[in-house]
């Protein structure tokens, strides 16, 4: 009986796939399921987007990185600061640094007394159409102090593997930092979420670049996705009990097809927020659940026919009082918030 006590507990839970943990998000929502709002940025007309924000509370104003990019394409993405207002209207941030071909904002909150800031930045390939990703990483005491005296951004302190999106920091109360990453490819297959952990801000990129060439599959939190899906972190939050509260999303191909531009028939892609705790100690993750989809907000002009599903995880403001407020990017052509009950 002891031995087969032993077998059972070394039997590793299976992840479930985004369509039933969409069945859950149903079940548990179906009578009080709430709307969200699109948001509104004066900086908008036909020819401009602005998504994908990541909300950041100074003194209980709400700030918001977004992306910022025109209607048709993809490239030349710049991320800008927007003020948020009760009406759902957002207004720049006069002065504040503009981040050149930088896409997907996101902010860390304060290590190591620094607030850190980040993107993937695109760079195109020589000769090609396609792009060329990585994550960087920015850090300042005030925002502005990122503009040197030539009125240009500084270089960033850290920069991220090629073709790896999805990396986030946070600091924990005993001063260690632990780095959430998205390996792809042979080790990460579509996208899985790793981790591991750093003594300062200032071994970041150094980690980063050893950790690309280990590949340690030690280092990945199982459970989470299942092979054909993937997904990544968004935000980190310390929670009371030494464990970390992760917003990230979930995504995979529906069984919905459509023409793309090359004339080929593909699947629709499905993204959702999503959250789930983490235990450093055990490495494991627990409470997986999808937390929004983008047909609680008003319909809207997706950029391509494969987006009309993508609800994608800028930030989360929790207000202290059992809800939080999620604030998303919708079908790559908009940024939406929505009041949800607080994950954590």
């Amino acid at each position: 009986m002891l031995e087969l006590t032993e077998t059972i507990e070394n039997i590793a839970p299976i992840p479930k796939g985004y369509r039933e943990l969409l069945i859950e998000f149903s079940d548990k929502n179906q009578e009080d399921l709430l709307k969200g709002e699109l948001l509104q940025f004066n900086i908008e007309d036909d020819g401009l987007t602005v998504y994908n924000p990541a909300p950041v509370v100074i003194d209980g104003q709400t700030y918001l990185w977004a992306r910022v990019e025109k209607r048709k394409t993809e490239t030349d993405s710049v991320v800008q600061s927007f003020k948020a207002g009760k009406n759902g209207e957002c207004d720049v941030v006069v002065k504040a640094p503009i981040f050149k071909r930088l896409q997907d904002p996101f902010y860390c909150g304060v290590v190591d007394d620094y607030h850190i800031f980040g993107g993937n930045q695109a760079d195109k390939i020589e000769g090609t159409t396609d792009s060329e990703y990585r994550t960087v990483f920015y850090r300042y005491k005030n925002l502005f102090d990122l503009i040197n005296t030539d009125e240009e951004i500084g270089e960033p302190f850290a920069v991220g593997p090629k073709k790896m999106k999805g990396i986030r920091l946070i600091q924990r109360e005993n001063g260690r930092i632990d780095v959430f990453s998205r390996p792809q490819g042979q080790f990460g297959g579509r996208g899985r979420i790793g981790y591991f952990e750093i003594v300062s801000l200032d071994t970041l990129g150094r980690a980063l670049a050893e950790y690309d060439v280990q590949k340690n599959p030690e280092t990945l939190i199982q459970d989470l996705f299942i092979d054909e899906e993937w997904g990544g972190a968004n935000q980190l939050f310390n929670l009371p009990n030494g464990k970390i509260g992760v917003l990230g999303h979930i995504a995979g191909f529906s069984h919905e097809r459509y023409i793309a531009a090359n004339g080929k028939e593909e699947s629709k892609k499905n993204y959702y927020p999503m959250t789930f705790v983490f235990d450093p100690e055990t490495r494991s993750a627990s409470n997986v659940q999808i937390i929004a989809t983008a047909e609680q907000f008003p319909p809207i002009e997706v950029k391509k026919s494969d987006l009309e599903s993508i609800c994608y995880s800028g930030g989360l403001v929790r207000l202290g009082n059992g809800y939080a407020r999620l604030y998303v990017g919708i079908g790559d052509t908009k940024a939406g918030r929505i009041l949800i009950k607080d994950p954590f």
